[in-house]
């Protein structure tokens, strides 16, 4: 793992603990995107910057600043190309009704990666981020081994790096960190826990782009993180993979039960 992507995830970690207050996409259309702030508790306004880059193009799309916005406005980006992958870095300051908090903790930023419709007609609710998926998934008693694909692995200029944990009772496994070539291979082993603490509830995998522009400057941007169970990993690769036999489909949910819960 590179030391930029440690400082990645630190980052991520330590704004968690700070502010809460963030902001989530509310709706994507074929043109625009639209988000707004929450759990902005007692912010009153803040001033941000966002950033639109076009994957597609790999290429910084748009530049928008804004200031003394209210927390409850919704923010609207026009003008996007429809079917296209965008990332989106927002780098926002809070101002709190009392000024009593430090100013190191007012400034903070956000990354997404989200997608357009194809069309007008699109449901724009229905929220298009998951660019790392599980396309592989073999369970033992002691062993979990999962592989994950990239909806960006044909494109030379995008690279996507992916963080693995498997969370358990007693602490968290955590491989080494890989690029998706055509497919990243994750074994988390079980043997390294103490027998009595091999409950493990969650697989997460979070996945990093490496954008190179056209200006030859390297982006990266921290899209949104899959987690979910053995037996969740399981459905959504039957989902892509309609061909897994009835035996893999039981041997797998039989020690998902045993190991999760």
């Amino acid at each position: 793992m590179t030391l930029l992507f440690l400082s990645l995830i630190l980052f991520s970690v330590t704004i968690g603990i700070h502010c809460v207050a963030k902001f989530e996409v509310t709706s994507v259309s074929d043109s625009s995107l639209v988000i707004k702030m929450v759990e902005a508790g007692n912010v009153t306004n803040f001033d941000i910057t966002v950033q639109i880059f076009d994957l597609s193009k790999q290429r910084l799309f748009r530049r928008t600043q804004l200031d003394h916005v209210k927390n409850d406005q919704l923010l609207s980006f026009d003008g996007l190309k429809p079917d296209t992958w965008f990332a989106v870095r927002i780098e926002y300051r809070l101002n709190f009704a009392e000024d009593v908090v430090d100013n190191g903790l007012r400034m903070t930023k956000q990354e997404m990666v989200i997608k357009t419709k194809k069309t007008s007609r699109d449901d724009p609710k229905k929220i298009e981020q998951m660019v790392a998926f599980i396309d592989d998934l073999f369970v033992t008693k002691d062993n979990i081994y999962i592989g994950v694909g990239s909806v960006f692995k044909e494109i030379k200029k995008i690279s996507t790096v992916i963080v693995p944990e498997l969370r358990c009772s007693k602490g968290v496994l955590s491989p080494v960190s890989q690029q998706v070539i055509q497919h990243a291979s994750f074994h988390f082993d079980l043997s390294k826990l103490p027998k009595e603490d091999r409950k493990c509830s969650t697989i997460c995998v979070f996945p990093y782009l490496r954008i190179l522009t056209e200006n030859a400057v390297t982006e990266t941007f921290r899209a949104k993180e899959w987690c979910g169970s053995a037996e969740e990993a399981r459905h959504l690769l039957t989902n892509r993979s309609p061909k897994m036999s009835l035996v893999s489909y039981f041997i797998i949910l039989i020690l998902s039960v045993i190991l999760f819960h």
